[in-house]
Formats: structure tokens, C-alpha cells, sequence
């Protein structure tokens, strides 16, 4: 029997939040459906993006699971201790807030990821799909759509999400509900790392934008969470 986790892609704040040892499998964008589909996932058929998406992990028992509520969903199930509090039902508000921020920035993002992040063997994989997808390449995106119009056009979104934030505090706690983490503030830490690991102006736009700290303290405290990067 399959003995431990394998986890395929980034590693997940989840994992290390409840000290459970894995292992990542770092695949490139080409790598990412083949390998999937090889190993058995259950491919999305909602007709929206790529069939086969990351995170995916491979648990002990052999179940594959794709997309991050689910592996959530997963771990809660067999590691409860300590909890994500999925019952609270935070996710699913946080994530559409999420959502607001991060689609208004990907004119300015996801052109970098080409140009900085993307490994040189996966770029004309990258830039070809990216560029299906949005009907013009990522230099013709960035310079359509990004920059200060898509920083503008994320405001919104990130005065939301923090004010979000600050409606649920139950104590002076750098979380959502003040001292007491749950999976909601992993996706918010996740969204803000993403952007750091990006390109540190991409981190500090955030806190220029933001009209309090509330999203960047989520960030900071999830730091600990963070450490495992192989």
C-alpha cells in the first residue's frame, strides 16, 4: 500500500498547519496533465479552465484528490486535530473576495510569472495557453489591461476583503476571528504570498492599497506555516 503523502505542487499551508510529513512532486506546466491523468485523478469537467488543475495530492490509502477545498475537505476528515473550522463557513465567503482581488490583477501578474517565474523548458507551453485564453498574448494583457488600471480595478475587492475581516473579529487576534486560525485565513495568507513571491512591488501595492493591515496581518501570521518549501 502507498505509505505517505505526495503532494504536487507548492507546499500546502494546510499540511504544515497540522504537521502531517509529505513529500512534493514539483511539476511543470506540461507535466501537470499527463501526470495527473496518469496517476488517476478525476479530471474537472465543468468546461471552465484546464481539466486537470494544482494542488493535487496522493494520499496513503491511494485517494488522488485535485483543487484545494477538497484536499482541505480530506485532511479535516483524517487528521481533525488541529481543526480548519471548515464549519464556520468562512471559505466560501472569503474565497469570492479573494477572487474580486486576484482576477482584476492578473493583467499584472500573470505576464510575470511568464517572464520571471515559469521554468525555460515550460514558457512556450505557458505563453501559448495564456495566450488562448485571454485571446492575445501576455505582453499585449499587460499592456491592455495592467498596471495602475488593474490595481484600480482590484481596490475595490481589497477594501472588501479587509473590511470582511475586521466584521469578524471576536478578539484582537491577527486572523479572521482574532486568535483562532482557520482554513479561510490560509486562503487569504496564500493569495498574498503568491503576489510576494511574484515580485516584492506586488507585495507592497497590497499594503498601499489596503486601507488598514488587517489582510497582511493574516499574511504574517501565517508565516510559520510556510517554511516547508521541498
Amino acid at each position: 500500500m502507498f505509505q505517505e503523502i505526495v503532494l504536487y505542487d507548492l507546499p500546502s499551508r494546510v499540511l504544515n498547519y497540522k504537521n502531517i510529513p509529505y513529500r512534493t512532486e514539483w511539476l511543470s506546466h506540461p507535466e501537470i496533465a499527463p501526470k495527473l491523468k496518469k496517476l488517476g485523478v478525476t479530471s474537472n469537467e465543468d468546461g471552465q479552465g484546464s481539466p486537470y488543475t494544482l494542488p493535487a495530492i496522493h494520499f496513503p490509502d491511494g485517494t488522488l484528490i485535485m483543487e484545494s477545498s477538497a484536499i482541505a475537505a480530506k485532511l479535516e476528515s483524517l487528521y481533525p486535530d488541529p481543526s480548519l473550522h471548515l464549519d464556520n463557513g468562512l471559505a466560501q465567503k472569503v474565497g469570492p473576495l479573494i477572487g474580486k482581488v486576484a482576477f482584476p490583477l492578473i493583467p499584472d501578474f500573470m505576464p510575470r510569472i511568464g517572464r520571471d517565474i515559469i521554468v525555460e523548458s515550460s514558457v512556450e507551453y505557458f505563453q501559448t495557453a495564456r495566450a488562448k485564453r485571454f485571446g492575445m498574448s501576455l505582453d499585449e494583457l499587460e499592456k491592455a489591461k495592467g498596471g495602475d488600471q488593474a490595481w484600480q480595478a482590484a481596490r475595490p475587492g481589497i477594501v472588501e476583503l479587509s473590511d470582511f475581516i475586521a466584521s469578524q473579529k471576536k478578539d484582537e487576534g491577527p486572523f479572521i476571528t482574532g486568535s483562532q486560525v482557520c482554513y479561510a485565513d490560509f486562503l487569504i495568507a496564500s493569495m498574498v504570498e503568491a503576489l510576494r513571491r511574484i515580485g516584492g512591488d506586488l507585495y507592497d501595492k497590497v499594503l498601499e492599497v489596503a486601507p488598514d493591515d488587517n489582510v497582511m496581518k493574516i499574511h504574517q501570521a501565517c508565516q510559520k506555516w510556510m517554511e516547508k518549501d521541498q
